[in-house]
């Protein structure tokens, strides 16, 4: 019996394998986030670059990314979410291709766009997928599965990257994306997925100006260019003119005039903001003040990306027994404790369970609770959109926490403290905000 015949005889059999396929494509899209890291010295060398220009692997790939994720969401909504995760992990697959085989580090980076754009093409149809798949019952449970398939290939993206570059050649940190994905799609391609599907005029004007602002914006926050995000925000009122006269808008705006969807939107933003100040802080604060050497710091990471991992699978049951809300609130409320207590203490073993306490709250709250309550606001047919636009807040969140921690740090004298110190404001500001909020 093949496949497709069993899923017609037993749907879940279908649904139950097109889930494990997209989840994959969550693994291969969180591992790659991090597989690249060990390699990136020997790339440096290959290409015969400076670490200045170097960096660049890892900025273009997250511009991309992001500008990538509310437009692919869409796509799925328009044009079915098995055709657009099929593309994005074709997409994924070939930019690992032009990475592993470039001559030049032009052609390089032209790869890591092509894989960025796949990437964004895989996360908001997993969720959108699962809100329209699964009963409500089960529905925030099987949403935690992302966040927990993501912290696992995090995890392993760096030790697996550093496995082969410690044997074999850098290139092999892409290829090993090739084989995965053809298999994905191999299983994928008989499968049948319903979806209703909007039969609507693309607006592909508002994309290519949704495309500038996000890029020009995230690429301001990056390079510190204030006029870049002053050209950015700029178009904002163009660009909501012309979306409320469409269609179809590739922006909903009344996803910002429904207080729900508003406040769940700013809520992903700043657990983005949390997540990667955090991350990307945490192994020179070790390393500076404890004076660590770079092998232990960087293991700091660790326990905030285990309990993350398993907060995530423990949101998912939170969301079921206690609420959303309510969930949302317990996670910033561990994320305010853990900040209050690295600010205020200077001790290593307290630091490292400040920094756990951090994962448990950010794994509860990006894990089920804000997707669980963004589905619950929107049209069945918007999901993979809504669900594109709240990873957008979260990814935007991402690149602005590092970007404002290092100036805090630069421009104080004790900058780390008053990086958690911010982090504690936000996150007090967040429980009050989800709390006061009646529905």
């Amino acid at each position: 019996m093949d496949m497709a015949l069993a899923g017609k005889r037993n749907p879940d059999i279908s649904k139950n394998v097109a889930l494990t396929l997209f989840l994959t494509g969550i693994f291969m899209g969180a591992l790659d986030h991090g597989i690249v890291g060990p390699a990136f010295s020997s790339i440096n060398r290959f290409f015969g670059i400076a670490t200045s220009w170097g960096v660049w692997s890892f900025t273009i790939y997250t511009l991309f990314f992001s500008v990538s994720i509310p437009l692919m969401g869409k796509m799925s909504d328009r044009f079915g979410r098995k055709k657009i995760f099929m593309i994005g992990i074709a997409l994924f697959c070939l930019g690992s291709l032009i990475s592993a085989f470039s001559p030049n580090f032009i052609s390089f980076l032209l790869g890591r766009i092509v894989q960025a754009i796949g990437t964004g093409g895989i996360f908001p149809i997993v969720a959108a997928f699962i809100a329209v798949s699964f009963p409500e019952a089960t529905r925030a449970k099987m949403l935690g599965m992302i966040g927990v398939v993501f912290g696992l290939g995090t995890i392993l993206g760096p030790i697996v990257g550093g496995l082969i570059i410690g044997n074999i050649e850098w290139q092999w940190i892409f290829l090993i994306n090739v084989p995965i994905s053809i298999l994905v799609l191999l299983f994928m391609a008989p499968l049948k997925i319903n979806q209703q599907i909007v039969n609507k005029p693309i607006d592909y004007y508002g994309m290519l100006m949704l495309v500038v602002i996000i890029f020009t914006v995230m690429l301001g926050i990056t390079l510190k260019n204030v006029w870049l995000i002053l050209i950015g925000v700029g178009l904002v009122p163009f660009f909501i003119k012309h979306e409320k006269r469409t269609m179809d808008p590739v922006l909903n705006i009344d996803y910002f005039k429904n207080k729900n969807t508003f406040i769940i939107l700013i809520l992903s933003l700043l657990s983005g903001f949390i997540m990667a100040s955090t991350i990307n802080l945490l192994p020179f604060m070790i390393e500076t003040q404890f004076s660590l050497n770079k092998s232990y710091s960087a293991l700091s990471v660790t326990p905030l990306a285990l309990a993350s991992m398993a907060a995530s699978m423990a949101g998912g049951y939170l969301v079921q027994n206690i609420g959303a809300k309510k969930s949302i609130a317990i996670g910033f409320f561990l994320t305010l404790v853990s900040a209050i207590m690295i600010s205020v203490f200077q001790h290593l073993v307290i630091i490292i369970l400040a920094i756990t306490l951090i994962g448990f709250g950010i794994g509860i709250i990006i894990g089920a609770p804000l997707n669980v309550i963004m589905i619950q606001n929107v049209k069945p047919n918007e999901t993979g959109s809504a669900i594109g636009y709240l990873s957008l807040a979260r990814s935007m969140g991402s690149t602005m926490g590092p970007a404002i921690a290092g100036m805090l740090i630069a421009l104080t004298s004790n900058g780390y403290t008053h990086v958690y110190i911010l982090i504690a404001i936000l996150s007090l500001i967040s429980v009050l905000v989800i709390l006061l909020t009646k529905k």
